[in-house]
């Protein structure tokens, strides 16, 4: 009755035209074929089919990876008959049935290595490793996943290699090795690209963003999900596309892009609930209210955290039910409300410990999986050499209707057999004993490395003290006599009668020991950022300020016959730390002048909207690349642009504006193209905390 209805699921499984995460269109295509198809061209598309619906639909994996392994059976197929065997067994893992998955993965090792199947062999090797690193067990993962990684390599198989790459950087990540685990990712990303499938493309950038959104490096995770919703909207992935968005959205939020990081969530979330996909659901509500919750719009953050708990509490999810009361306890405390504060703080710290008792479940699950696994192999051997005494008592059997001889032959042939099964079960137990040292040898030696590792961290940690102490007692060191040369300079132009070339070498004096100043001045500046002093916040008049600056830089605008002006300012108070926004404003203008041309026009204006205040810069210089733009802020990074009349730049100008607008909690944009100028924005919140007024 049970299969019955199996069947009958698997049939209205077969007439739905409906598919999400997966390619639509290429199983519509391979269907077709299908339906005219035979031999082994029948048995092929029967696995891309099985294939194709691994993510969505994993039990029309398992059906057509049946239907093709029985179909292979029936060509009597001497090579290939392992693939079917490893996609039933990817489907059962998709569906959490770890023991089926193993006993089809192993299955189809033993057929291929029968086969003589390298490929095959491969995959086997990579898909059980995968389910033991699944399952914790990352030692008897790892040499299944090296087994796989060789035999690509050696076949030159380019796909199955990125496969293995994936599963080797997965491991590394696990262990906190994020060096081998990012040259995994790459290397793995590269050769799908150099391959061209849309579907393993996607699939390398998403491995990639999320990589990186777990080491907290927020831009290049918003890079690879970028690129990854791009190839999603070639395929037409909906599912994936929206859990990208998700993804995409929490990488916005945490570099503080609320207004994308709205836009891309409630994107996602479209897709998420037009299909119903309550899996995701808890994680895309989430996202939303962090966001609302980061815009201080509290009413919005408490609707959608309270349907993120409702969702993760319908399918069981304790971890996405954690977060969620976590949100709507600090939501309560913002406002007040102190029995919310008290179910919500409750509901949250019995979860964590809920979580705390899972983990160890999970451990004891793990455990189990593993005494299973070993019970399966054990079990293997012994039905290997059951089947060995079975052919031993047929063979003699059917020697019984010869002459004794033989019959005493045939004796003396099952003691034989039965005295070398039982002497190959010692071998295996004896190798099972010396793998088990292997991997307690090895797990010792990850110990030891990770204890080198934070030995190694500390010092660097140490040198990179010594090195800013040391920065430092230079930089003031230097100043000090760089300052008595301009002093020297000042008193031999005002009390000697100079010469033509005394008054140019003066000049020379004079400048080198500006420029000196001024790269000692950043590089104390950078230091002084680099300690996370909090701002100081005082209240003053924007246009008092810009006044001041435009004044101050006048004379060296004058010097280049650059015209300095004012085009839009009010006279609005505004609460910020005033000597990072002179600093900001002050590099933003030289800059402006030094790349600036002759006879050129550099607009200053200001304003504040809301409780945010803005100032912006505008020349007519030389503007920025592309290139230009991917490193703007880096420390050190001279751009493609040069100074008009050969001053100095050292390239750390930008990098102290992007740190002191981000301490500021503020943001920075440029408008740019090369050849026709540039435009700064800065962004600055105006601080509602009581202030120094000036």
């Amino acid at each position: 009755m049970k299969r019955l209805i199996y069947l009958l699921f698997l049939c209205v499984l077969l007439l739905s035209h409906v598919s999400f995460g997966q390619n639509s269109e290429l199983i519509k295509s391979i269907k077709r074929k299908l339906s005219t198809a035979e031999g082994p061209t029948r048995f092929d598309l029967l696995n891309d089919l099985a294939w194709e619906h691994r993510f969505a639909n994993p039990d029309s994996t398992i059906f057509y990876g049946v239907q093709a392994y029985d179909f292979g059976k029936q060509l009597n197929l001497k090579n290939g008959l392992a693939r079917p065997l490893n996609l039933i067994g990817l489907g059962n893992n998709y569906k959490g049935e770890r023991l089926l998955a193993y006993e089809n993965y192993s299955k189809a090792l033993q057929i291929a290595n029968a086969q003589n199947d390298s490929v095959q062999i491969a995959h086997s090797n990579n898909n059980i490793g995968r389910l033991f690193y699944e399952q914790g067990l990352l030692g008897r993962s790892y040499e299944h996943f090296i087994t796989a990684k060789g035999i690509f390599q050696m076949l030159n198989d380019s796909s199955g290699l990125a496969y293995a790459l994936q599963s080797l950087a997965n491991l590394y990540k696990t262990q906190r090795d994020y060096t081998k685990a990012e040259d995994n990712y790459l290397k793995a990303y590269k050769i799908r690209l150099a391959l061209g499938n849309t579907r393993d493309i996607m699939s390398a950038y998403v491995y990639l963003g999320r990589f990186y959104l777990e080491l907290n490096q927020f831009n290049k995770s918003v890079f690879y999900f970028q690129r990854a919703d791009s190839t999603g909207h070639v395929i037409k992935d909906e599912i994936n596309i929206a859990e990208i968005k998700t993804y995409l959205a929490e990488s916005y939020l945490n570099i503080g892009l609320l207004n994308q990081a709205e836009a891309i969530s409630k994107e996602g979330l479209d897709v998420i609930l037009r299909h119903n996909n309550l899996r995701m659901m808890p994680q895309a509500y989430r996202i939303i209210g962090q966001i609302y919750f980061k815009k201080n719009n509290l009413a919005e953050a408490k609707k959608y955290f309270s349907l993120s708990l409702d969702v993760s509490i319908k399918i069981k999810e304790l971890n996405a039910q954690m977060n969620a009361y976590y949100y709507l306890w600090k939501i309560s405390e913002h406002v007040g409300n102190e029995r919310d504060r008290l179910t919500n703080l409750n509901q949250y710290l019995l979860l964590k410990d809920s979580v705390k008792d899972l983990d160890l479940a999970r451990q004891v699950e793990r455990l189990q999986f593993e005494i299973e696994i070993q019970k399966k192999e054990q079990e293997n051997k012994l039905l290997k050499s059951e089947d060995a005494v079975h052919e031993a008592i047929i063979q003699k059997q059917k020697m019984q209707n010869n002459v004794l001889y033989i019959v005493i032959v045939s004796i003396s042939i099952v003691g034989f057999l039965i005295w070398r099964n039982s002497k190959r079960r010692t071998e295996v137990n004896r190798k099972l004993i010396q793998q088990n040292a292997e991997i307690e040898a090895q797990r010792k030696e990850i110990i030891k490395q990770n204890s080198s590792l934070s030995l190694r961290n500390q010092q660097l940690s140490d040198l990179n003290n010594e090195k800013d102490t040391l920065m430092s007692i230079v930089a003031h060191d230097l100043k000090s006599p760089l300052h008595r040369i301009n002093g020297i300079v000042d008193l031999m132009e005002s009390e000697t009668a100079l010469s033509e070339d005394q008054k140019i070498y003066m000049k020379m004096t004079r400048d080198a020991t500006r420029q000196g100043l001024s790269l000692i001045t950043d590089l104390l500046d950078v230091h002084m950022i680099e300690e996370n002093i909090e701002p100081n916040y005082i209240t003053f008049d924007i246009s008092t300020f810009l006044l001041e600056k435009t004044q101050n830089f006048t004379p060296a605008a004058d010097a280049k016959n650059i015209h300095l002006y004012i085009k839009e300012v009010t006279s609005e108070e505004v609460t910020s730390d005033i000597d990072y926004l002179d600093r900001i404003v002050d590099n933003l203008l030289s800059n402006a002048i030094k790349f600036s041309g002759t006879d050129s026009t550099i607009v200053l204006a200001a304003g504040k909207k809301g409780n945010e205040f803005w100032i912006s810069i505008k020349d007519q210089g030389q503007g920025f690349t592309e290139r230009d733009k991917q490193q703007l802020y880096q420390k050190f990074k001279k751009l493609s642009a040069r100074p008009t009349r050969g001053e100095s730049s050292n390239g750390l100008g930008l990098a102290i504006v992007k740190t002191l607008v981000d301490r500021l909690k503020g943001k920075i944009e440029l408008n740019s193209e090369q050849g026709k100028g540039s435009e700064f924005i800065v962004r600055i919140p105006s601080q509602e905390t009581p202030a120094i007024k000036i």
